[in-house]
């Protein structure tokens, strides 16, 4: 019975990326704001080439080590357009995608809802932690500064 639950939901998972809007599993729990003020962070200085990436959930960054605290290290090394601190609350997971180290082969990406002073509406950032690559700043974001 587990066995079918855990396929159908992956299956779910796995579809919802088909769609323009990926449908966003809630973590269930009241999303808190979190100030990136005080977080250690990666010292990355290339920008994607990819307009998409880390925007969309077929593009995330892959920050590895099943680690949140990687998550969160990555977005506080990244800043507004004008150099703004961000802040951001985890808005759930979605978007399936095959991998070794995920669950039964397929991995989740986390979805980071981003905010800074100035901005309208917030940024969905896309972050998995299954997998590794080499990380890069997102369109309309820039580095940090020490």
């Amino acid at each position: 019975m587990r066995l079918l639950i855990s396929s159908c939901l992956i299956l779910l998972l796995i579809t919802s990326c088909g769609t323009r809007n990926p449908k966003i599993l809630s973590s269930g729990t009241n999303p808190t704001t979190t100030s990136l003020d005080h977080t250690p962070y990666f010292d990355i200085t290339e920008y994607s080439k990819n307009k998409k990436y880390g925007l969309d959930g077929k593009y995330p960054v892959k920050v590895g080590e099943r680690s949140v605290s990687n998550q969160r290290r990555y977005l506080a090394s990244l800043a507004g357009p004008n150099g703004e601190l961000l802040q951001f609350h985890r808005r759930g997971s979605c978007c399936g995608y095959k991998s070794e180290n995920g669950l039964m082969g397929t991995a989740l990406v986390d979805v980071y809802e981003v905010t800074y002073g100035g901005i309208k509406e917030p940024i969905l950032v896309y972050i998995s932690f299954y997998d590794y690559e080499k990380l890069y700043i997102p369109t309309g974001f820039t580095k940090r500064a020490k």
